[in-house]
């Protein structure tokens, strides 16, 4: 006797996006950003030295991204992300603090950036 599962088609498009997904390697961040123009190109291009692992570099972007618009909360958490992963939890509350400023100034919730502070002391 033979059984035959029957899958939703719906889950088997998810299972197909999921293999490509895992296929795919993550974009070269100088070939997409040879150069970047303004601060959310830099926040783009830094993400993706991120999520390589070049986080030297992608501090550098998110440096870059925070000096061409200072009031950019985004370019300093990923600042403080980066800092964290290298293990300076001192320089990444810095960054956290600056970013819970101008959210705050901005009317964003703080709640997360709060937390992430309260990791960062955990981990000195």
């Amino acid at each position: 006797m033979r059984f035959f599962i029957v899958l939703p088609s719906s889950f088997i498009v998810l299972v197909a996006i999921l293999m490509i997904g895992v296929s795919q390697k993550t974009p070269d961040p100088q070939t997409l950003y040879p150069n970047p123009q303004g601060a959310e190109a830099f926040i783009k291009r830094g993400e993706l030295y991120e999520d390589k692992g070049e986080y030297e570099k992608a501090l550098s972007d998110y440096e870059q991204a925070a000096r061409l618009e200072p009031e950019n909360s985004i370019a300093y958490l990923g600042q403080g992300a980066v800092l964290s992963v290298l293990g300076d939890s001192d320089a990444a509350i810095e960054k956290y603090l600056i970013v819970k400023e101008l959210d705050t100034q901005n009317g964003v919730s703080t709640r997360i950036v709060e937390d992430l502070i309260a990791i960062e002391k955990e981990n000195r």
